[in-house]
């Protein structure tokens, strides 16, 4: 009753990318396939809550107005590089990563931890929705929306790194490569 109660929660585009997770094409022939319980606490066994929080606040500053689509490919693109051995190996390491370019403050690992604006998660349903997308990213890390994804930048930008790499993907304002 407890998961149900947190599904209804959900927005719409959220609930039905969840669906897609447990449906699989398998279950049409008869056969009801195993999955990872959905449990929609906020909390993730064995990820400390500080860690959990770091991803929020990405996902928040990054993709607040993004679809549930947009956002959760945020969260992969961020914990893609917690995977990857170029980036710190902690989500909030990854996230709070300093200058890319020495001596450029402002060119931060993401744009909003550098900004100089205030960093204050105002609009309480924006960050409680980005902390459930975080807790699912954190939940189904196999299912990556992203392919690999370890870079993004909106589509109103070109920044020369782009040429360098594989497009994986796009969400949103959001383009995607690794």
């Amino acid at each position: 009753m407890k998961v149900m109660k947190h599904f209804y929660r959900l927005s719409g585009l959220i609930q039905a990318f969840l669906i897609s997770w447990m449906i699989h094409p398998a279950m049409t022939e008869g056969r009801v396939l195993e999955y990872k319980p959905l449990d929609f606490g906020l909390q993730v066994a064995g990820v400390q809550d500080s860690e959990i929080e770091c991803l929020t606040r990405n996902i928040y500053f990054e993709a607040a107005t993004e679809d549930g689509f947009g956002k959760l490919a945020v969260a992969m693109a961020t914990l893609n590089r917690v995977r990857d051995p170029r980036f710190p190996n902690t989500i909030c390491g990854v996230v709070y990563q300093g200058p890319r370019i020495k001596h450029k403050t402002w060119a931060c690992q993401f744009s909003w931890f550098c900004d100089g604006k205030s960093d204050r998660m105002r609009d309480k349903r924006l960050r409680e929705e980005s902390r459930r997308i975080a807790t699912l990213a954190l939940l189904f890390p196999e299912k990556d929306i992203t392919l690999g994804a370890t870079h993004y930048h909106a589509n109103y930008v070109n920044p020369i790194w782009a040429q360098k790499l594989t497009l994986t993907t796009q969400f949103g304002r959001h383009i995607f490569y690794r």
